[in-house]
């Protein structure tokens, strides 16, 4: 996806505290070790140093339309304790132990509750950033799994029988008033649309839609986007560890 807005005019920055990133062909990437080398006042020990400069590196930009990409590392487990400043540290006690066996389960949960405190900052502060004055600006926020707390995080990607909190995962969209006085009915859609069952391939198309870049015909499925007229709900499928069988994510229990 950044790859392809890349090529069509968009410019792109990744920025990202985080792993396993695609192959990126863009000009601005950064990992952990870039932004702590770039922004060395700051604390790269939480996601908060993907926000460093972000402001001025967007006024930078020349094209007329950019994409910002933060691959954060919050809520990632069992060290849910350590991935946000202690100030964020509202419920408590919280489990400090990588040691499933021995770890308190409302601990653990206080510590997860932390971090998603914490993701919570984060994107008040990049919804602050990006919502100026006569900037036509939207946010989108999707996790690629969610979290087993009773197994510290283990077992989302496939290695144990999936459960319904590693598959059931956040969406959230924001928009600024201009972007709605410029994009309104794909607005309208995106609230028609905001119970609907997605996954993640209806990403792809949501945001090239949001950025309102046209696909190649063979390319441009309108169905798979929620901001679109001809949005449509499709099969949610998930491979268990067997490698070879699918199951639909709405049997999950």
């Amino acid at each position: 996806l950044p790859n392809y807005l890349y090529r069509n005019g968009v410019d792109v920055v990744w920025r990202s505290t985080n792993w396993g990133e695609p192959p990126l062909h863009i000009e601005h990437t950064y990992n952990l070790a870039a932004l702590k080398e770039r922004y060395p006042e700051a604390n790269g020990d939480y996601d908060g140093i993907l926000l460093e400069g972000l402001k001025e590196e967007i006024e930078a930009c020349e094209a007329p339309k950019v994409l910002i990409v933060l691959h954060t590392s919050t809520s990632h487990g069992p060290e849910y304790y350590a991935k946000y400043p202690k100030e964020f540290a509202k419920f408590t006690p919280v489990c400090t132990t990588v040691e499933m066996a021995k770890a308190d389960r409302a601990e653990l949960i206080n510590a997860y509750d932390n971090s998603i405190l914490y993701t919570d900052y984060i994107l008040s502060s990049l919804i602050q950033t990006i919502d100026q004055p006569n900037t036509v600006s939207a946010l989108m926020f999707v996790s690629d799994h969610g979290e087993n707390i009773s197994q510290g995080g283990a077992g989302h990607g496939g290695d144990c029988a999936p459960i319904k909190q590693e598959y059931h995962v956040p969406f959230i969209f924001w928009w600024s008033e201009e972007y709605a006085e410029q994009y309104s009915t794909k607005i309208q859609c995106a609230i028609q649309n905001k119970k609907a069952k997605i996954n993640g391939d209806n990403i792809y198309y949501s945001v090239c839609d949001l950025a309102d870049i046209q696909l190649a015909e063979q390319y441009n499925k309108t169905s798979w986007s929620v901001l679109s007229l001809d949005f449509e709900e499709h099969e949610r499928l998930i491979l268990v560890p067997d490698g070879k069988t699918c199951i639909h994510v709405d049997n999950l229990e």
